[in-house]
């Protein structure tokens, strides 16, 4: 076995050392041949004679769909997709995060559900107070039970979401589109997105126009978070659909991904999407569902 040497200096690596009546071992990153920092950020010293066997811990890079349980993926994908589309007020009450903002953005205005504690009388009070219909959006695979309340509750179902993920990509879109930090004019007044643009600012992110003679034929978002970028507000002409502009958009976006994972969200009922997001190479990775307390309801708690 090779010895410790100063080549080695920086890297992480399990250390295993005699120690009488048998073996102990250490964990850390290497700081000289006889020293390493755990992760508490102790400085744990050795004697290199003590050692018995060590080797260096090569981290495996994460997928799109691997790595941590998924439970504690999905809440880490449904914080990412979050700190793209970033609300002008959170509060985070346990592991709900309250948001609100302008505009008629749903998500930027329901509340993020990360976990089954129960804040529901608090989200009522904090959204009403501010003129706006308790939202809440929730993963039903793990908050079961709360979706259950919600629904007892009187909070009605308005949509369910697939979220699907892709690995990095390195391909190349071989066609012509215009890429912008901030959007255009052209590009705000598709979806009457003028309104959100302080909201569309928070996050770095870049605005991706398709257009053929000056005419506008397509948009999308990319924006960036950690090692994730998510895709969004992806748009075709009508007059243009059917031509394959949705699928150069999205090879266009992915483009632009800097080498990132990649996600997206899609309603389950719009099928023409979904196929093309597959036929692409997402996966999904899980749903999501937005509900919303009736109006009859919110408006007899006014």
């Amino acid at each position: 076995m090779a010895e410790i040497s100063d080549s080695d200096i920086g890297k992480r690596v399990t250390i295993r050392l005699h120690d009488e009546p048998g073996y102990r071992d250490i964990v850390g990153h290497l700081l000289s041949s006889t020293s390493l920092k755990n992760r508490h950020g102790q400085i744990v010293h050795f004697d290199p004679k003590m050692i018995h066997l060590w080797r260096e811990i090569v981290d495996v890079p994460r997928t799109a769909t691997s790595g941590a349980p998924l439970s504690i993926r999905v809440n880490e994908l449904e914080q990412i997709a979050n700190r793209t589309w970033v609300a002008k007020e959170e509060f985070k009450v346990g592991n709900w995060i309250f948001r609100a903002d302008v505009g008629i953005t749903r998500r930027a205005n329901s509340a993020l559900i990360l976990g089954n504690d129960n804040h529901i009388d608090q989200l009522i009070s904090w959204y009403q107070a501010r003129n706006l219909q308790p939202t809440v959006s929730l993963v039903p695979a793990l908050n079961e039970k709360l979706d259950e309340v919600f629904e007892n509750r009187g909070f009605e179902k308005l949509l369910d979401l697939e979220v699907m993920v892709k690995d990095p990509i390195n391909a190349k879109a071989t066609f012509d589109y215009e890429v912008n930090e901030t959007p255009s004019k052209e590009w705000l007044a598709v979806h009457k997105d003028e309104q959100i643009l302080p909201l569309l600012n928070r996050t770095p992110s870049k605005y991706i126009q398709i257009t053929d003679d000056q005419v506008l034929i397509a948009i999308g978002r990319i924006a960036f978070a950690d090692d994730w970028a998510v895709i969004s507000r992806i748009w075709v002409s009508p007059d243009r659909r059917g031509q394959g502009f949705g699928r150069k958009m999205l090879q266009a976006l992915e483009n632009e991904s800097n080498g990132a994972k990649l996600a997206l969200q899609v309603r389950k009922e719009n099928i023409e999407a979904y196929e093309l997001y597959k036929s692409a190479g997402y996966l999904n990775h899980h749903s999501c569902r937005f509900r919303a307390l009736s109006l009859q309801i919110n408006q007899s708690h006014n």
